[in-house]
Protein backbone atom coordinates (compact mmCIF):
# COMPACT_ATOMS: atom_id res chain seq x y z
CA UNK A 1 0.00 0.00 0.00
CA UNK A 2 1.20 3.17 -0.89
CA UNK A 3 1.53 6.39 1.61
CA UNK A 4 -1.07 7.84 -0.10
CA UNK A 5 -3.53 5.36 -0.13
CA UNK A 6 -2.79 4.73 3.86
CA UNK A 7 -3.21 8.15 4.27
CA UNK A 8 -6.10 8.52 2.91
CA UNK A 9 -7.77 5.74 5.00
CA UNK A 10 -6.77 6.94 8.45
CA UNK A 11 -8.74 10.38 7.22
CA UNK A 12 -11.81 7.92 6.45
CA UNK A 13 -11.46 9.59 2.74
CA UNK A 14 -11.53 6.66 0.94
CA UNK A 15 -12.22 2.54 0.79
CA UNK A 16 -10.57 -0.57 0.87
CA UNK A 17 -10.91 -2.59 -2.09
CA UNK A 18 -11.33 -6.10 -2.46
CA UNK A 19 -7.87 -6.11 -3.90
CA UNK A 20 -6.23 -5.14 -0.81
CA UNK A 21 -8.16 -7.02 1.29
CA UNK A 22 -7.13 -10.40 -0.67
CA UNK A 23 -3.06 -8.94 -0.60
CA UNK A 24 -3.47 -8.45 3.38
CA UNK A 25 -4.94 -11.77 3.75
CA UNK A 26 -3.00 -13.63 1.34
CA UNK A 27 0.01 -11.62 3.02
CA UNK A 28 -0.75 -12.06 7.06
CA UNK A 29 -2.26 -15.59 6.68
CA UNK A 30 -2.42 -15.53 10.74
CA UNK A 31 -5.32 -12.54 10.80
CA UNK A 32 -8.83 -13.31 10.94
CA UNK A 33 -10.37 -11.70 7.88
CA UNK A 34 -13.45 -11.26 9.91
CA UNK A 35 -11.54 -8.51 12.15
CA UNK A 36 -9.90 -7.08 9.63
CA UNK A 37 -12.98 -5.87 8.35
CA UNK A 38 -15.10 -5.44 10.90
CA UNK A 39 -12.85 -5.07 13.88
CA UNK A 40 -14.65 -7.60 16.15
CA UNK A 41 -13.67 -10.49 17.47
CA UNK A 42 -9.78 -12.44 17.49
CA UNK A 43 -7.15 -10.26 15.26
CA UNK A 44 -4.81 -13.74 15.28
CA UNK A 45 -6.67 -17.09 13.62
CA UNK A 46 -7.68 -19.21 16.69
CA UNK A 47 -5.19 -22.16 15.68
CA UNK A 48 -2.25 -18.80 15.06
CA UNK A 49 -3.19 -18.44 18.90
CA UNK A 50 -3.12 -21.97 19.98
CA UNK A 51 0.49 -22.71 18.18
CA UNK A 52 1.79 -20.03 19.65
CA UNK A 53 0.68 -20.52 23.31
CA UNK A 54 2.43 -24.08 22.37
CA UNK A 55 5.23 -22.37 21.36
CA UNK A 56 5.43 -20.50 24.38
CA UNK A 57 5.67 -23.20 26.33
CA UNK A 58 8.34 -24.63 24.93
CA UNK A 59 10.45 -21.81 24.95
CA UNK A 60 9.32 -21.62 28.44
CA UNK A 61 10.93 -25.34 29.03
CA UNK A 62 13.68 -24.85 27.34
CA UNK A 63 14.76 -21.31 29.54
CA UNK A 64 13.72 -23.93 32.83
CA UNK A 65 16.03 -26.50 31.77
CA UNK A 66 18.89 -23.96 30.11
CA UNK A 67 18.76 -22.18 33.82
CA UNK A 68 19.31 -25.48 35.79
CA UNK A 69 21.97 -26.91 33.77
CA UNK A 70 24.04 -23.87 33.97
CA UNK A 71 23.60 -23.94 37.94
CA UNK A 72 24.33 -27.47 37.79
CA UNK A 73 27.70 -26.68 35.64
CA UNK A 74 28.35 -23.68 37.70
CA UNK A 75 28.28 -25.65 40.53
CA UNK A 76 30.75 -28.07 39.33
CA UNK A 77 32.88 -25.21 38.19
CA UNK A 78 33.19 -24.65 41.89
CA UNK A 79 33.76 -27.80 43.04
CA UNK A 80 36.68 -28.52 40.00
CA UNK A 81 38.74 -25.65 41.44
CA UNK A 82 38.11 -26.77 44.92
CA UNK A 83 39.80 -29.74 43.74
CA UNK A 84 42.51 -28.48 41.97
CA UNK A 85 43.29 -26.39 45.28
CA UNK A 86 43.31 -29.03 47.24
CA UNK A 87 45.51 -30.94 44.70
CA UNK A 88 47.80 -28.60 44.70
CA UNK A 89 47.88 -28.25 48.67
CA UNK A 90 48.90 -32.32 49.10
CA UNK A 91 51.63 -32.19 46.33
CA UNK A 92 52.73 -29.25 48.21
CA UNK A 93 52.81 -31.28 51.44
CA UNK A 94 54.21 -34.33 49.77
CA UNK A 95 56.77 -32.47 48.28
CA UNK A 96 57.63 -31.33 52.16
CA UNK A 97 57.71 -35.07 52.93
CA UNK A 98 60.26 -35.87 50.61
CA UNK A 99 62.40 -32.72 51.60
CA UNK A 100 62.18 -33.68 55.45
CA UNK A 101 63.14 -37.72 54.50
CA UNK A 102 65.17 -37.47 51.75
CA UNK A 103 66.61 -33.80 51.88
CA UNK A 104 65.92 -33.64 48.24
CA UNK A 105 64.21 -30.09 47.25
CA UNK A 106 60.40 -30.18 46.91
CA UNK A 107 58.59 -31.39 43.67
CA UNK A 108 56.77 -28.27 42.14
CA UNK A 109 53.99 -29.38 39.17
CA UNK A 110 53.39 -26.96 36.19
CA UNK A 111 50.31 -26.25 34.47
CA UNK A 112 50.85 -28.87 32.30
CA UNK A 113 50.82 -31.69 34.99
CA UNK A 114 54.42 -32.04 34.16
CA UNK A 115 56.64 -32.67 37.42
CA UNK A 116 59.59 -30.81 38.03
CA UNK A 117 62.19 -31.05 40.64
CA UNK A 118 63.36 -27.58 41.54
CA UNK A 119 67.19 -28.48 41.20
CA UNK A 120 67.01 -29.84 38.06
Amino acid sequence: MSNGYFSKQLKHLGSVGSDILIRIHETYTDLDILWVLTGEGQMLKEDMLHSQKIDNSILEDFTNKYTNENKKLKKLENDFDKLQTSLSDKEKIIGLYEFMLNGNPPITSTSSSVVNRLDA
